[in-house]
């Protein structure tokens, strides 16, 4: 006979979600990065060409007005090929290594562009379906207690901004440092008192974007949760629409929803601000580093310690410079939606499948011949809750042919 035991004690109360640092959100994503590792790196690679294009172009521009003032450092290395060579031919020299340059920045920031998007989707697609079987063998309970729309507020637009962190985000951000080095390198090779202004600049301007970041990060988590709210009320009148007109309750509930509305309004014009604050920040800054390039490199023009090249060539770095850290601004924006939707994504994840199929040995399964047919109930009891039993040490039999209810 087959003997069933089973004693089922579920515990009811809502878990609290422990918060985790940045970094620990990020590893989440790992093993989504690891199935498509090869991408990522090839993404990575297209980095290197497009930072040094980028580094180069105010080199090439500096070195045009040094040739059009006739000064010296218009050959110095690695531009001496240009000496034996009359204005025109030099001009248009440098036009060509110009082209060049823009050239590879546009074909390199276009690979690499399309090699991130396309792992976000990827990653996307993955974490998605994962997040359809958790929910699917979660116990009903947990959707007696969960909205509905909530469900697919997290499966929908929590999974799309969470691709974000690897499809403009992460490689993104790491781009954008990488061609911050290479500019600020370039910078101290060429002048390093002028270098040495723009990067003590970058100091503050971090310290306001950490700053702002946290307070986006903090606006947007409520804007998403103000969302899921306005979701779960929109499906549960929709699906119970009857019931809604049966008892005369549309004027209720629409005030209902628009009070809903009016909190996440509130919530993403908080977002808004946070956002639009990081970028007149660095806005202002980088015209202030432009001012305080002028102001230090006119004095040493006219003291003849810079040439008008070099000033025209950091007069663009310091436009440059803050180009990638607003960029970075922006996508470290993208990150910290993703890193939101992370958090909540994970609530999910971390529910527990309470109901598990057992995993018995094969050798410990009976041979049919050895089967009586027959089924025993012994002792088996099961809750919901602790301590709140709805079946208390049920015993029963049923012998073949008959059928119990």
């Amino acid at each position: 006979s087959i003997v069933y035991r089973c004693n089922c004690m579920i515990d009811s109360r809502p878990k609290r979600p422990t918060k985790e640092t940045d970094w620990r959100l990020f590893l989440r994503l790992a093993p989504y990065a690891k199935k498509n590792l090869r991408l990522l790196w090839w993404s990575m690679a297209f980095l290197v060409p497009s930072a040094i294009a980028s580094t180069l172009q105010p080199i090439l521009i500096g070195k045009a007005v040094s040739l059009l003032k006739r000064e010296p450092t218009a050959f110095d290395f690695p531009f001496g090929f240009l000496q034996p060579l009359t204005l025109s031919q030099g001009l248009n020299t440098l036009a060509i290594l110009l082209l060049g340059t823009i050239v590879l920045r546009l074909g390199m920031d276009s690979a690499q562009g399309y090699l991130v998007q396309n792992v976000g989707q990827r990653i996307t697609a993955n974490i998605r379906s994962d997040l359809f079987d958790h929910v699917t063998s979660l116990a009903v309970r947990f959707f007696d207690r969960t909205p509905v729309g909530k469900l697919i507020t997290r499966l929908t637009s929590d999974v799309e901004a969470l691709g974000e962190v690897f499809s403009t985000g992460a490689i993104g951000v790491v781009g954008d440092l990488f061609t911050m080095l290479v500019i600020a390198i370039t910078m101290f090779l060429i002048q390093w008192q002028l270098a040495l202004l723009l990067i003590l600049m970058l100091i503050p301007v971090t310290a306001l974007i950490v700053y702002f970041q946290q307070q986006f990060r903090h606006a947007n988590y409520r804007a998403r949760e103000e969302l899921s709210d306005l979701n779960s009320i929109l499906q549960e009148n929709i699906t119970g629409i009857g019931v809604v007109q049966l008892f005369r309750r549309e004027q209720f509930n629409s005030d209902l929803f628009r009070d809903v509305n009016k909190r996440y309004i509130k919530e993403v014009d908080r977002t808004i601000f946070f956002d639009s604050a990081v970028s007149a920040t660095l806005e202002w800054v980088s015209l202030i580093a432009i001012a305080g390039v002028l102001g230090i490199g006119g004095w040493l023009v006219l003291g003849n310690s810079l040439s008008f090249g070099i000033l025209s060539t950091f007069i663009l770095y310091a436009q440059r410079l803050f180009d990638p850290l607003r960029q970075f601004a922006e996508k470290f924006t993208a990150i910290q939606a993703g890193f939101t939707a992370v958090e909540r994504v994970s609530e999910i994840l971390n529910e527990p499948i309470e109901i598990r199929d057992p995993e018995t040995s094969s050798s410990l399964i009976p041979h049919p011949s050895s089967l009586r047919g027959e089924i025993r109930f012994e002792n088996v009891s099961f809750a919901y809750k602790n301590n709140e039993f709805v079946l208390h040490n049920l015993n029963f039999t049923i012998h073949p042919g008959e059928q119990v209810a």
